[in-house]
């Protein structure tokens, strides 16, 4: 009852104009289907890409994020091996310099057992020859004579004391002095 109300109100030409209108757009929706479909599905669209399009960029930010904090951890880890390997060194270039100066240390006592070895091995062979020549001194000296082959082994002997470090003493002072005035005689 109220709609029969409302509808004797409403004017007739108001009603064929509105009639007219929606069947106008009716009409037209129908034949424009394609491109109104069209329409809306490229609204559609545009916003599936656009809010793909946000989250592209949230995503991206995120990974930018992680990137970030990531970089952080890496340079500190970075730092960490650095400093390790920094230590590592120190350590390696200590140990080494530790291992040379044994090396220096065992090569310095080696060339001091040598060098002794040799003072005492000079003596000796200072003390033999010096004892040959005295001997041969003695010899020669109660003779007064000398034939040339005795006179050069007690020169060669004279030397070879020499190369043993054979400094001045009676070899030099008495001997070498005197054995060139004794008289040379020939060999028999």
């Amino acid at each position: 009852m109220i709609l029969k109300e409302n509808l004797a109100n409403v004017n007739p030409m108001i009603l064929t104009v509105s009639i007219t209108i929606i069947m106008f757009i009716v009409w037209f929706l129908v034949k424009n289907r394609k491109m109104i479909s069209d329409l809306f599905n490229d609204l559609y669209n545009r916003k599936k890409n656009k809010e793909e399009l946000l989250q592209t960029i949230k995503d991206n930010q995120a990974d930018i994020k992680v990137i970030m904090e990531n970089r952080i951890h890496d340079r500190e880890q970075s730092l960490s091996i650095q400093k390790e390997l920094t230590e590592a060194q120190n350590k390696l270039s200590e140990s080494l310099s530790s291992i040379s100066k044994k090396i220096d240390d065992m090569q310095h006592n080696t060339n001091e057992r040598f060098m002794e070895s040799e003072r005492k091995n000079n003596k000796r062979i200072r003390a033999e020859l010096k004892d040959k020549i005295s001997q041969s001194y003695r010899y020669y000296h109660s003779l007064g004579k000398i034939n040339d082959m005795e006179l050069e082994a007690l020169e060669d002997l004279i030397e070879e004391y020499e190369s043993a470090d054979g400094k001045n003493s009676f070899v030099h002072s008495v001997v070498q002095k005197e054995m060139y005035t004794w008289k040379k005689i020939s060999q028999t």
